[in-house]
Order: structure tokens, then C-alpha cells, then sequence
């Protein structure tokens, strides 16, 4: 239903069924959100296929897609990050091109973007940067948890989980007491990605002075650290 979706009239029927198919990673569908992003009359239809083919784009960094799709996949995306674009398509572009953060041509995107005085494009390599996993993004991550700007704050901190590096739990245990509550919310839920031993005291630290509006988030994400510490308690 939901494929025979992506060709109804309505863009808005047609953006909720890329959106509800984005856990599908069949082949049939890449190919079709391909298409969408190129040929869709709908900006908001175009921008839902770009943010629809990340997973694609995680199978092609990890090898599991036909060279020649993850090529073609690769310079859809490149292509769709033109300044010719429409703002939506370019920053759900570049997003979707982070698991290919170690390719050139796409770091080198995420420093243009990055340096953009646009802050949605800025918001977008900060995204980007934690879906490379390429640690030399870690010191802006850093530096953006204390930007005046919530909406980049808030982004930094859900890189610097992705990153997943405990280097970062300094600067998100400071973020997770933010005056904003999605920043709040997302530093804790970074801490928990970033997990293990130091990730589980940054959480219990923050648990002792916690609001009471956070604190029930922040125990159930030390109840996920430690039962992933258990087995190795017990080993």
C-alpha cells in the first residue's frame, strides 16, 4: 500500500509514504527514491526521498551495495546539494551523504556547509559529522554544545552521541543541564550512546541534581548503559 502511496497525486500522501517506507532497504526502493529526489514536482517530496536514502548510502560505506549503485547513489546526492536547490533538498542531501564522511568530495561538502551562514546547512553538517564517524569532526561538535543557538546545540549533541567517543561526555554532561529541554534531552541520550563505565557516572552524576521533568529519562538510559556493562561485570 504504501508503495502504490509514493505515486498518488496528493505531494503530501507521496512524502508520508517515503517517510513510513524508511526502515525498507529493498532494492526496488532505492531506485524509486532515487527518482523522487530527481524528478518530484514537490520540494518536501524531494527532501523526504533524499533523508529516505541514508540507509542506502550506510550499505554503500559499508560495502553491501553493487558498485555501481552506491556510485550512482553517491552523485544523485552530490548533485542534489547544489546552492541550485532547494534549501530542504540540499540539507536532507548532504545528511543522507554522511555514512561517506571519509570520501573527499563529501568532507569537503560538510566544511562548506559547516562554514555556511546559514544555520539550517550548519545544523546539517553538524548531522553529517556524526554519521561519518570520522573523529576529526569531534572539536566543532565540541565547540558547537555551547553556541548560543539552540537548534546547533541541540545537533552537536546528537553528533557527538553518533561519534560515540568519551571525549565528548565532558562537554554533554554540561548540555544535558541545558536551559533548552530538546538539547537536554538529546545529551542524555547521547551519554547513553556513548555508554560504557563513563558514560554510565556522567549519567549517575547528572541524576543527582537533575530536574524532575528529566530525571525519569535520565534513569531509564542508565538502566540501557548498565544492562550492556552487565555481561562484562560478570565475565
Amino acid at each position: 500500500a504504501l508503495r502504490v502511496a509514493l505515486e498518488d497525486p496528493s505531494a503530501a500522501v507521496r512524502q508520508l509514504a517515503v517517510s513510513a517506507l524508511w526502515e525498507e532497504d529493498s532494492s526496488d526502493l532505492l531506485e524509486r527514491f532515487e527518482a523522487l529526489l530527481e524528478q518530484d514536482a514537490s520540494e518536501d517530496v524531494r527532501a523526504q526521498a533524499a533523508a529516505a536514502l541514508e540507509p542506502y548510502v550506510a550499505r554503500a560505506a559499508q560495502g553491501e551495495l553493487d558498485e555501481a549503485e552506491a556510485d550512482r547513489l553517491r552523485d544523485i546526492l552530490l548533485a542534489a546539494t547544489s546552492p541550485n536547490e532547494p534549501l530542504a533538498v540540499q540539507r536532507r542531501a548532504l545528511e543522507a551523504l554522511g555514512p561517506l564522511g571519509s570520501d573527499p568530495q563529501v568532507r569537503n561538502l560538510i566544511t562548506e556547509f559547516y562554514e555556511s551562514d546559514e544555520q539550517g546547512l550548519r545544523c546539517s553538517a553538524l548531522y553529517a559529522m556524526g554519521r561519518s564517524l570520522q573523529s576529526e569532526w569531534m572539536p566543532d561538535i565540541l565547540a558547537e554544545l555551547e553556541n548560543d543557538e539552540a537548534e546547533l546545540r541541540y545537533e552537536a549533541a546528537r553528533a557527538a552521541g553518533a561519534l560515540g567517543s568519551q571525549d565528548a561526555l565532558h562537554g554533554l554532561l554540561a548540555a544535558a543541564r541545558d536551559e533548552d529541554a530538546e538539547v537536554r534531552h538529546a545529551a542524555i541520550a547521547a551519554m547513553g550512546q556513548i555508554g560504557g563505565r563513563g558514560g554510565a557516572r556522567a549519567l549517575e552524576r547528572l541524576a543527582d541534581d537533575a530536574d524532575e521533568a528529566d530525571f525519569e529519562l535520565i534513569e531509564s538510559t542508565i538502566e540501557d548503559v548498565n544492562s550492556l556493562l552487565e555481561p562484562f561485570s560478570s565475565a
